[in-house]
Parts: structure tokens; sequence; C-alpha cells
């Protein structure tokens, strides 16, 4: 009779315990680096915006253009405080650098479509040095509007278009959208 009541008990506490410990564990290390990956490409559009919005508000309150210059190579980029608006960089020009997550790149990702008529970020933009960079002039406009596309390469072979964010920048008033691309097609975030 024993024997019967035990079969029909079920699972004890402590096995349904280790169940739940073990899928608990499971997805601890699942679950992290899929938003990690996608964290970065978040992080490195609204740095680039912040970047932008900070050389806009050291413009206006310095009174000259600011030059932000972009290390397509390195994912890095350059603010610079032109006090004599000659855009170059001068000795004694005050210089603030700003680096992109490990892994996020300027660049679309593969088979991620332009967004309209924005083909591509860097060609219309000034070079100095190889490096492209914008005029933030002293009223707090752009010299020109910009696109800037930031992906990170897929991770899994079944996903063509890794995670791409694309920072599009009004040359009037200096205000930064960014626009994430899915499956869909690109939406605002």
């Amino acid at each position: 009779m024993h024997r019967r009541s035990r079969l029909l008990a079920g699972y004890t506490v402590v096995e349904l315990l280790i169940v739940v410990a073990i899928i608990g564990v499971l997805a601890a290390l699942a679950l992290p680096r899929f938003r990690v990956e996608r964290l970065k490409v978040d992080s490195a559009a609204r740095t680039l915006n912040m970047v932008l919005m900070a050389a806009k508000t050291d413009a206006a309150a310095r009174g000259h253009n600011v030059l932000v210059v972009f290390d397509t190579a390195k994912g890095s980029i350059r603010t610079v405080w032109d006090a004599n608006n000659n855009e170059r960089i001068d000795a004694g020009e005050h210089t603030r650098p700003a680096v992109l997550p490990e892994g996020v790149r300027f660049a679309r990702g593969e088979a991620v479509p332009a967004f309209g008529l924005d083909v591509d970020q860097f060609p219309s933009l000034q070079r100095l040095n190889t490096q492209p960079y914008l005029v933030l002039q002293r009223n707090g406009a752009f010299d020109r509007a910009a696109v800037f596309y930031l992906s990170q390469r897929a991770k899994r072979h079944d996903d063509p278009f890794g995670d791409t964010r694309m920072l599009r920048v009004d040359r009037a008033t200096g205000r930064g959208r960014v626009f994430l691309y899915t499956k869909d097609g690109w939406r605002s975030q």
C-alpha cells in the first residue's frame, strides 16, 4: 500500500526546485548574450546623438564653430572646438573623444537597404586628413544634413541583417532621430 501512494504522489519539492534552478541557469546563460549584442548598437546610436548634442551646445556657448570628426576605421568620434573657425585642428584647440562600443561600426548591415534616399553617410561630408567631419556652426546648425548608419555584424547565420541603427541629423536644428531596422523595414525608436 505504501508503494502505491508513493507512485501517485508526484514530484517532491526538491525535485521541482532542481528543475527550476536548471532552467534558470540556462536562461541566464542565453538571455544576456542576446541582449548585450543588441544593446551595443543602441548605445552607439545614443552616444553619437549625445556627442552631436554636446557639440551643438558647445558651439552656441563658445561662440565659434565645433568640428565633429569621425574615425571610421577605429570607431571613434572627436569633437574639436575650432576657436579660429578655420576648419582645421590647430595646436591648443580643445578636443573631446568618444568611442563606439566594441564591435559596432559606421556602416549598414550587409542586407540592410538604405533609408529612403539616404544611400550612404559619409560621401557628402568634407574630409580632414581623410576623415569625414561635420561643422556645427555658432548658431547651433550643422553645415549640412547627415545620416549615420551604425551596425554590428550578425552573430547568427540565419540573420542577414545583424543589428543596424540609423541616426538622421537635421541640418537646421541639429537634432538627431534614431531609427531601427527590423525585418519589416525602418522604424523610429
